[in-house]
């Protein structure tokens, strides 16, 4: 019985060697707006997610800020893990509700007014692990909507 704890616990410890590449974010490629109303807005934002690596691994909830035209809509939310497969790209779908209690009437004007073109920002960390590994990776990406 020890012969085998130990052989498991070599085979553990020679696995966890490998090396664990980035996940790399390919972009914002979709803003969709779902609802705007008096209170708030309701959007969906995909990101395009892209892992290297020979194993898949899964994100888990994150945050990102939102600016669309350099005015803060809130925090787009993943809520609840998604696994990516190895070698892969694909874009995952983010939902972003925000309210606009703490926006000045001026900015809620403008993004009326723009229709949903303008620069999209979305910032934040990504967490993404496998098992007991998790790291956190940086997003900061921008695109021009039309």
């Amino acid at each position: 019985m020890k012969k085998i704890i130990y052989f498991l616990v070599a085979i553990f410890i020679f696995l966890s060697c490998k090396d664990f590449k980035e996940a790399q974010c390919t972009g914002v490629t979709g803003f969709k707006i779902n609802k705007v109303d008096m209170n708030g807005i309701d959007a969906d934002i995909m990101l395009g997610i892209k892992n290297p690596n020979s194993i898949g691994f899964s994100i888990y909830p994150s945050e990102f800020d939102v600016k669309l035209a350099g005015i803060g809509l809130g925090k787009a939310k993943l809520k609840k893990r998604v696994h990516i497969d190895a070698n892969t790209e694909k874009d995952y779908t983010f939902n972003l509700k925000s309210s606009f209690k703490d926006m000045n009437m001026m900015d809620v004007m403008k993004l009326v007014n723009s229709g949903g073109s303008g620069m999209i920002q979305v910032k934040g960390d990504l967490k993404a692990g496998k098992f007991y590994l998790k790291k956190k990776f940086p997003v900061n990406e921008k695109r021009s909507l039309r």
